[in-house]
């Protein structure tokens, strides 16, 4: 194999790379840096090529918990905060050399373990990565095809979801569409949003943030803002668009307004919005962790389309997972054993 390196988001072969292969937000190297700084983490790609083919994966690069008794220089790999899978192109070379290859030069690294949430729209060959990790698949997602006319995406929409539709637009709710003097609402909205549903402290994101995230995606960015009859912001959504994928990325709704559900007029728009600039998909997620939840049955009856959400678990050195694990165990003795449902095992109640 010619090159097969961690790279930082400064190596100009990680944007050369992007030219050339079909990608998302999360894979931009702007991204990675700010999931990063978000996490306290380092900023990375494992970048490789072979022959015609090259492999790339964003990673946030970790330091384990010294609490856990490791030694200075372990560490462990997780992709950033969304849908950062691998990339391979030409899309349909073995993953098998390039994966190996990963093995290694995490190894010498002294990564411990690697973490990837794969894209459910940009699939991998799910024979080549078994042979070196376990693919975990946690239930579906909902998209948008944009191949379908607006009259197409309203038919498929909920009876209940179009009386609700509907109703906002008669009582006069409207949406707007990029006009960023409502951010600063929407980020409010969204922690307030949080704060009600309960989210766990890693959807908690700073003021910082999302400051962050306007100057690193630019012209990718949009705000999508519903406005009540008042034109006070009732609901928001923050969209992404790359390479003819917009993404849903982070939403909310005014505690004032959450029992009429003005976020029901985002998605009928935005599909609209989305097919009139030449986009394919509008990929909206799914439940909690992919999940069959609310969250998930609320999307799913905006959209029949749906793709499957798998993450994949890699353990590099078995040795040194194991005694974090028996370590972990320890620290949490009388407090119960780290739950295997978490990867990896050992930072489960750190």
């Amino acid at each position: 194999m010619r090159t097969a390196e961690f790279i930082s988001p400064e190596d100009p072969r990680w944007e050369k790379f992007l030219r050339t292969c079909r990608h998302d937000f999360y894979h931009l190297p702007e991204y990675v840096k700010l999931c990063a700084k978000s996490e306290g983490a380092t900023p990375a790609a494992f970048y490789a090529e072979d022959g015609h083919a090259a492999f790339l994966a964003p990673l946030l690069i970790r330091a384990i918990p010294r609490n856990l008794g490791a030694s200075e220089g372990w560490s462990d790999a997780a992709s950033p905060y969304g849908y950062s899978a691998p990339l391979v192109t030409p899309s349909e070379v073995s993953l098998d050399r390039f994966l190996d290859a990963f093995c290694h030069a995490a190894r010498l690294r002294g990564l411990v373990t690697a973490f990837f949430r794969l894209h459910p729209l940009l699939g991998l060959n799910h024979e080549d990565l078994s042979k070196f990790g376990q693919l975990i698949n946690h239930g579906q997602t909902v998209f948008f095809d944009l191949a379908k006319s607006d009259e197409e995406v309203w038919k498929q929409i909920s009876p209940d979801h179009r009386r609700n539709i509907r109703k906002l637009l008669s009582l006069g709710f409207t949406v707007r569409m990029d006009e960023w003097r409502w951010f600063k609402d929407f980020t409010v909205i969204y922690q307030e949003t949080m704060r009600r549903v309960g989210a766990s402290v890693g959807y908690l994101f700073s003021e910082e943030y999302f400051a962050d995230l306007r100057t690193a995606l630019g012209e990718r960015l949009h705000l999508c803002c519903v406005l009540s009859p008042k034109g006070d912001v009732a609901a928001a959504g923050l969209f992404i668009e790359t390479e003819r994928i917009v993404q849903h990325h982070l939403g909310g709704t005014a505690s004032e307004h959450a029992q009429c559900a003005p976020t029901k007029l985002l998605y009928p728009f935005m599909s609209s919005w989305a097919r009139a600039r030449s986009n394919t998909v509008l990929h909206i997620g799914g439940g909690l962790g992919g999940a069959d939840d609310p969250l998930f049955r609320y999307k799913a009856w905006f959209s029949r389309d749906r793709a499957e959400f798998y993450t994949y678990r890699m353990i590099l050195d078995e040795k040194r997972n194991d005694m974090l694990i028996r370590l972990a165990n320890v620290r949490n003795e009388g407090t119960g054993s780290p739950s295997s449902n978490f990867f990896p095992t050992y930072r489960a109640c750190c």
